[in-house]
Order: C-alpha cells, then sequence, then structure tokens
C-alpha cells in the first residue's frame, strides 16, 4: 500500500505560513464511459494528496456486482491509481500493472458514481498517461456471469472439483515454484474451504484478491502434502485461488476446489 490512509475531498489547499485563510480551489474533473480510455497530463499545477504527488480526478458510473479493471498507463513517470466512491472515500488502490503501469480490478459495491485518481507514484513526477476501465462481467445479480480474472485460467464454480496439471512453462512465483491461478466469487463474511491435492507434487494453495495480494495461503493441512484453507471472506467479489508447488522444478497433476 502506497499510503496507510487517504481523506479525498477532491479540494486543493494552497496553503501559506501566515496570511489570509487557504483559498480552496475546485479540482476539475473529467468523465469516463465504461469500457472507455481518455488521456491526460499530470502537472505541477495539479493537486496534490498528502505525500506531495500529484493527481488528476476521473469519474465513471458502474452497478452493484460488477467487477472492473482500472489501469492508468505511463511512459513518462511510476503510475498509481486510486478508486473511491461519490463521496471520497477510498475503496481500494495499487500501483503494480506490470513495469510503470497501475491497474485496479474490484467489484463495486453500488449502484452510482465512482471516481479513480490517475497519481504518480512519488512527488515531483509529471507527464501524459492514459486511463481505461472496463467490465469484466457482473459477479451478483440477475445478469451475473463466468467471470474469468486477467491472468487466471477460468472460474472454479463453489462445489466444484476442477482438475489441471503444472508444467515447466507455466508462469512462476517470486521463489521459482510454477502455479496456475483461478477465479472464484464469493460474498463478505463467508467462510469458504480451498483444497489442492496432488500425488505427484507437495501441493500450496494461495488465496488472493483481485489485485493479487495475498490473504491466506497453505502447505499441508489437507493431510499429506495436499493444501487446506478455510478461509472468512473480506468482500464480495471475485478472488483468485493459486494452485503451486512448494518447490522449484516439481511438477504434476492436481485437484482443486472451493466449498
Amino acid at each position: 500500500m502506497k499510503r496507510p490512509h487517504l481523506a479525498l475531498t477532491f479540494l486543493a489547499l494552497a496553503a501559506c505560513a501566515s496570511g489570509p485563510p487557504p483559498r480552496i480551489v475546485p479540482v476539475p474533473e473529467r468523465t469516463l464511459a465504461m469500457n472507455g480510455e481518455g488521456s491526460g497530463q499530470l502537472t505541477h499545477a495539479d493537486p496534490k494528496l498528502r505525500d506531495s504527488s500529484v493527481y488528476q480526478v476521473w469519474h465513471f458510473e458502474g452497478l452493484a456486482g460488477q467487477v472492473v479493471q482500472i489501469d492508468v498507463r505511463s511512459q513518462e513517470f511510476f503510475a498509481f491509481a486510486i478508486l473511491t466512491d461519490a463521496a471520497g472515500n477510498k475503496l481500494t488502490d495499487n500501483g503494480n500493472g506490470g513495469g510503470a503501469d497501475a491497474r485496479i480490478i474490484f467489484t463495486l459495491p453500488v449502484d452510482g458514481q465512482y471516481r479513480i485518481l490517475a497519481n504518480s507514484f512519488a512527488k515531483g513526477r509529471y507527464g501524459r498517461y492514459t486511463v481505461s476501465v472496463h467490465s469484466l462481467g457482473m459477479a451478483f445479480g440477475p445478469d451475473a456471469a463466468a467471470i474469468v480474472l486477467p491472468g487466471t485460467v477460468g472460474q472454479v464454480m463453489r462445489g466444484q472439483t476442477m482438475s489441471g496439471q503444472l508444467r515447466p512453462a507455466d508462469p512462476k512465483l517470486s521463489d521459482g515454484s510454477v502455479y496456475q491461478a483461478w477465479t472464484f466469487i464469493g460474498r463478505a463474511g463467508e467462510s469458504v474451504q480451498v483444497d489442492v491435492m496432488s500425488s505427484d507434487f507437495d501441493a500450496y494453495a494461495i488465496i488472493q484478491d483481485g489485485n493479487g495480494t495475498k490473504l491466506a495461503f497453505d502447505d499441508d493441512s489437507g493431510g499429506g502434502t495436499n493444501a487446506h484453507i478455510i478461509f472468512t471472506l473480506p468482500y464480495s467479489g471475485a478472488y483468485r485461488l493459486i494452485a503451486n508447488t512448494y518447490r522449484q522444478n516439481s511438477y504434476g497433476t492436481f485437484s482443486m476446489s472451493v466449498r
């Protein structure tokens, strides 16, 4: 997390050490259509967050249960993205969209307007950028769809057992072990049981949020070398389940389930 707390009012205060009270400068906002893209340029004249990094505001309309992917990309500075509700309360943020880009994947809690802060990761950084918001589908509601988060191979339905195979060509975690990532959907406060089992390798399981932040993990709680997680979900929406091997250069077939 870049910052532990943001009290955003979308107002910039130009404060002086003495003299009259600070002058309140309205922060301009731009509109972004769902599945649309916009562009802008951060300058030294833009409003600043508490760490003195500059930002610009974009707003879009979303639906309760809609899974959105937000990207802020720049070749001129390290990008950071912040998502807030209409009142300016921070919902989530992320600075890891690959390279210098930022990406957020989030399930919207209510119908209404949301705001994206296109931000530079550090103060004194400016330049051109693009911002986009795309719908990945509906996690809940009458139009609920089979959500597949980016970087995952499919969705595991509750009560379903899936089979897979880890191969040398699969993506690797930071320790060099290979993995497959799957999407599953859950609701806030719900307890889920995740199992990853294999007779070919020592199984390891990880639950991540939609942005890839680790929430829970296990090695051998499922008996033998099988992985078993019981976890209470913190929000309603899409999660990532990582089927992994405990050691490098270890491959083979596995089964996995979410209950």
